[in-house]
C-alpha cells in the first residue's frame, strides 16, 4: 500500500515551507543592503591584504626604509590625488 493522506499532507506542507524558507534566503542575498554588505566586506579584505604586502616595504629590519616625513609626504600626495580625482569625476556628472 502506499502512504496515506495523512502523510502526503504532512509532506507536502513540509516541502512548501521548506521552499518558502529557501527562497526568502535567496531574496536575502540579494538585496542591496546584503549586496553593499559584501562590496564592503570584499573591499575591507583587500585593504588588510595591501597592508600586509606594504608593510614590510616600510621597514627593513629595525630601521625604517621611508622616514615619518617622507611617509607623511607619500600620503598628503595620495590625498591630493584622490580629491583630484574625485572633483573630475563629480565635474562630469
Amino acid at each position: 500500500m502506499g502512504p496515506q493522506p495523512e502523510e502526503l499532507e504532512r509532506n507536502i506542507a513540509f516541502a512548501r515551507e521548506q521552499l518558502r524558507r529557501d527562497v526568502d534566503e535567496l531574496v536575502a542575498r540579494v538585496t542591496p543592503r546584503a549586496v553593499a554588505a559584501r562590496s564592503a566586506q570584499k573591499a575591507t579584505q583587500r585593504v588588510h591584504e595591501a597592508s600586509a604586502k606594504v608593510g614590510p616595504l616600510l621597514r627593513n629590519g629595525r630601521d625604517q626604509l621611508l622616514s615619518r616625513p617622507a611617509l607623511l609626504g607619500v600620503g598628503a600626495g595620495l590625498t591630493v590625488l584622490t580629491l583630484a580625482v574625485l572633483w573630475r569625476v563629480r565635474s562630469r556628472h
